[in-house]
């Protein structure tokens, strides 16, 4: 067990929780802001910290143990570290060798670098996240990369010229969280879709949502050249965060971030792609290669 002074929960500001010999290695732990983020605001956020943390010669550790978050089961918590469940650690340092080291310095919970959903997608902006993706240090767990590769085999053909699409519903209409980017409806998100699989002369669409109803409506409209990932959807209620939902199946907490995770991959490799600005989208640019073809609608955001 990590001593819970070393985890310290009251002090939210980056700082020394242990201070030794200044030619031992430093380890910063990363700890997670927000108890109600999806996957990939942890990731872009980790993404800041880690440069950070490389940029001052420190030894990034993500801390998803110790601190709550919607990927932890309750009672696994404080035992198991939902970070691992998806990625390896940057530089395959534990929790326990960390909090072991002689110095240590527990993250602020804001980001430093960290990227945002207003970035613009150019090579410049992007190249120093896919750098830490090059090099390893957002590394994702070799299992869940078989398993995306299988699910494009069982989608695709090696001649489909595939058309990502990623669309956000449930929360983000509901509650429509201030600052974030507007989702477009269906019927403008079906007309995009038209009008750029024939412009860029894609024969597949792969496409990625948390909500049933647009799934369901653009499987009716486009029929079999619209595929996804075969997944649960949870019963979404107005008013609540998509994290907060959980679907009756054993380990619900870490199959709901391998489905989301499968999907950002599959859609990291498409030919071209057309999405919503949120985290999601950051994490499939910093993923991807070379995308033919990128549109984003961009609706304005909420309460802005």
């Amino acid at each position: 067990m990590i001593d819970e002074k070393l985890i310290d929960r009251e002090n939210s500001k980056e700082h020394y929780v242990r201070k030794g010999d200044p030619a031992k290695p430093t380890y910063y732990i990363i700890r997670p802001q927000y108890v109600s983020s999806g996957l990939f605001w942890h990731f872009t956020a980790f993404a800041g910290h880690i440069r950070y943390a490389l940029s001052k010669g420190w030894v990034p550790v993500v801390n998803m143990q110790n601190y709550q978050n919607a990927y932890l089961a309750p009672e696994k918590f404080g035992k198991e570290n939902a970070w691992e469940y998806f990625f390896e650690q940057p530089m395959k340092v534990d929790l326990k060798k960390a909090f072991n080291g002689e110095n240590v310095i527990l993250s602020g919970l804001s980001a430093p670098m960290q990227p945002n959903i207003s970035i613009n997608f150019n090579e410049e902006n992007l190249a120093p996240y896919k750098e830490l993706v090059r090099q390893g240090f957002l590394k994702v767990k070799a299992e869940i990369s078989r398993e995306v590769l299988a699910v494009q085999e069982k989608l695709f053909k090696p001649t489909d010229k595939v058309l990502g699409i990623k669309l956000r519903g449930t929360d983000y209409t509901a509650n429509k969280p201030k600052w974030h980017y507007i989702p477009p409806s269906i019927s403008l998100a079906e007309d995009t879709v038209r009008t750029k699989l024939k412009e860029w002369n894609c024969n597949k669409i792969f496409l990625a949502t948390e909500d049933r109803a647009i799934e369901q409506n653009f499987k009716n409209i486009f029929g079999d050249i619209c595929v996804t990932f075969d997944k649960e959807f949870v019963n979404y209620i107005p008013g609540k965060c998509i994290t907060s939902f959980r679907i009756n199946r054993e380990d619900a907490y870490f199959l709901q971030g391998k489905e989301y995770l499968i999907e950002m991959l599959i859609l990291s490799k498409c030919n071209s792609l057309i999405m919503t600005r949120t985290f999601g989208t950051v994490g499939v640019m910093i993923f991807g290669e070379t995308f033919e073809h990128t549109y984003f609608f961009d609706l304005g955001r909420y309460g802005v």
